[in-house]
């Protein structure tokens, strides 16, 4: 079940650039939608001020898929239509892991976010 964030509040930094997503650790052919879009993930800051007395910060590996993002380090990100995947990993070990899948329909620069010279 994919499970949409409401992000109001929320400030994402660009913590890395878009990098493709591969289709696994041997393979590293870049995974595509079904429909043939290109798949991309960037690291972002995920920024709550409004958590608790301090605030909070997390920082994500985002799912992206479409053209690669153009994007700025350290710069302020727009993330619409996040979404988060739970699932299973490592099934055949003894000890199965939940994994955190984060997927968005768009990664855009921040109004406003500075820009490269």
């Amino acid at each position: 079940m994919r499970l949409r964030i409401d992000t109001s509040g929320v400030r994402f930094q660009v913590a890395a650039l878009p990098q493709p997503r591969t289709e696994s650790r041997q393979n590293k052919t870049q995974k595509m939608t079904p429909d043939k879009r290109p798949i991309w993930v960037v690291k972002l800051n995920a920024i709550d001020m409004g958590a608790g007395q301090n605030g909070s910060m997390e920082d994500i590996w985002v799912e992206v898929a479409g053209p690669q993002p153009v994007l700025e380090f350290a710069g302020d990100a727009t993330v619409e239509g996040l979404t988060y995947t739970p699932w299973i990993g490592g099934k055949t070990t003894p000890d199965p892991k939940i994994v955190r899948a984060f997927r968005a329909d768009s990664i855009t620069m921040a109004a406003g976010a500075r820009r490269a010279a």
